[in-house]
Formats: structure tokens, C-alpha cells, sequence
């Protein structure tokens, strides 16, 4: 399915081919990625966050202060890749206000983030390797695909219907649309948060009687 496709097929679910509805499609579609990337708290509706988002940008740090990615959503791990690469803990403003407020350099240990800025403590101008998960690219007639719609087309029709049962108001389209929305979402949420746990491994424990 491509953006062209996904367009008729939301049509054809919803059985409706009025102008008005026809003309507001693709913003369903960009409301169905905004949902994905942000989450719709009101509808419980959670954002999704999976492997496949996951991205590594190395930051270029001035002074400590250096510029988080166009499409940041959310951090999973930064790292100070100093000389001896050191992983960084995160801090509140609150904290690091107070913990480092003479702006000595040194090896950093933690970072905060404010805005589409990242700031790391002790000071430091060493890059930092930023892992985060990062914004589902808006689908378009100049980008008719993502790697979410290549990989599940359902969802992305569903949560498409979601917001056109919204703007028409039927009650019964979304209902149904939402639940199948926030179910997918959940597991497969769920499932990278198992998959990521099983990379870990066990270790039995032999006990002597």
C-alpha cells in the first residue's frame, strides 16, 4: 500500500464518497501519523514506540550545549563519547541548576534536555551519542511511503477511519476504529518491551541441598 491506495482504501472502508469527506482524507492521514508519534491521551490512545524507530545521532557538543535531531520524540540512551566513552544519566533542570551552577567542564555524568536542546554536565566538547526514537515520516504525495505502512497497512487505515469517524461523527466507526488502534498499538509496544527484555537473557542458580 502507498499513500495513493491508502487514500481510496479509507474511502472505501468507510463507505463514504462526499466532497467534503473525500477532500479531508489526506489530513486523516497525517492526524493517523501525529497519533503514532504523539499519542492520544483523551482517546487512550498510547503512542508507539518500537525498535524500528530507533535511531543513533552523534550530537556535536559546544560548551555542553548541542542540537537534538528535526526528529526527536523521545531519548533511549545518550552517551559522552569523550575519551573513555562514558554513559550519561538524565537530570532534571531542577537538579542540574543547583549540581552544577559554577559551569565547570569535566567529564560529563548526566544530561537534561529543554526544548530541542540537549545539555550535558560537567560541561563538555565531546560529542554525544544520542539513541532516541525518532518521528514516523509524514506520508505525502512526495513521500508515499513509510516504513510503518510498508510493515502494517492496517494500522494505519484504522487510525485513518478513527479521525474520519471523528469529523463525520459516527459514533459506531469510531468505536471500532479506536479499539483496533489501541490494541495494535499496545502490543506492539508491548512486544519490542518483551523482545528487548528476552536480548538480556537468564541465568539459572544451581541450589545445594
Amino acid at each position: 500500500m502507498d499513500y495513493t491506495s491508502l487514500q481510496t482504501a479509507v474511502l472505501n472502508w468507510s463507505a463514504r464518497s462526499d466532497a467534503a469527506t473525500t477532500a479531508e482524507v489526506p489530513n486523516f492521514i497525517t492526524f493517523a501519523t501525529d497519533s503514532f508519534n504523539h499519542g492520544i491521551p483523551d482517546r487512550q490512545v498510547a503512542p508507539l514506540r518500537v525498535r524500528d524507530m530507533e535511531t543513533l545521532a552523534s550530537i556535536t557538543m559546544t560548551d555542553g550545549v548541542g542540537s537534538l535531531p528535526a526528529d526527536y520524540l523521545q531519548y533511549k540512551t545518550a552517551r559522552s563519547m569523550a575519551s573513555i566513552p562514558n554513559p550519561l544519566a538524565y537530570a532534571t533542570d531542577s537538579y542540574t541548576n543547583a549540581a552544577y551552577a559554577d559551569g565547570a567542564a569535566g567529564l560529563p555524568q548526566t544530561f537534561s534536555i529543554t526544548g530541542s536542546t540537549i545539555y550535558v554536565f560537567p560541561t563538555s566538547g565531546d560529542d554525544v551519542d544520542l539513541v532516541y526514537y525518532a518521528a514516523i515520516p509524514a506520508l505525502s504525495v512526495s513521500n508515499t511511503t513509510n516504513w510503518l505502512l510498508t510493515k502494517l497497512p492496517m494500522l494505519y487505515l484504522h487510525a485513518s477511519l478513527m479521525h474520519l469517524a471523528m469529523f463525520v461523527k459516527d459514533d459506531a466507526l469510531l468505536a471500532r476504529s479506536q479499539a483496533i488502534v489501541t490494541a495494535t498499538i499496545d502490543g506492539l509496544n508491548l512486544t519490542n518491551e518483551l523482545s528487548t527484555y528476552a536480548k538480556v537473557g537468564t541465568r539459572m542458580s544451581f541450589l545445594t541441598p
